[in-house]
């Protein structure tokens, strides 16, 4: 496949399902979003987030530079 024909990473989406004290959570970011969850797996997902763009940061690279399988790659080097 070209390199032009590859998938590439545009954003982070986080959503938690555990949410059963009815409190709404959003959090943002240049590169995420993440949705619902309760308060400890919103903050998980916070900061999967964090620890995912901060290496794609030092990596010198755009998230969107990344091809899934290269961010397969990443994620499973950091977790």
């Amino acid at each position: 496949m070209s390199e032009a024909g590859k998938s590439r990473v545009v954003g982070l989406l986080g959503i938690g399902f555990d949410n059963d004290d009815g409190h709404i959570r959003i959090s943002h970011s240049e590169h995420s979003k993440i949705f619902m969850g309760s308060k400890e797996s919103h903050h998980v997902l916070q900061q999967m987030c964090i620890d995912i763009e901060e290496a794609v940061r030092l990596s010198g690279r755009e998230l969107s530079d990344y091809t899934s399988d290269e961010f397969l790659k990443l994620i499973q080097e950091l977790y």
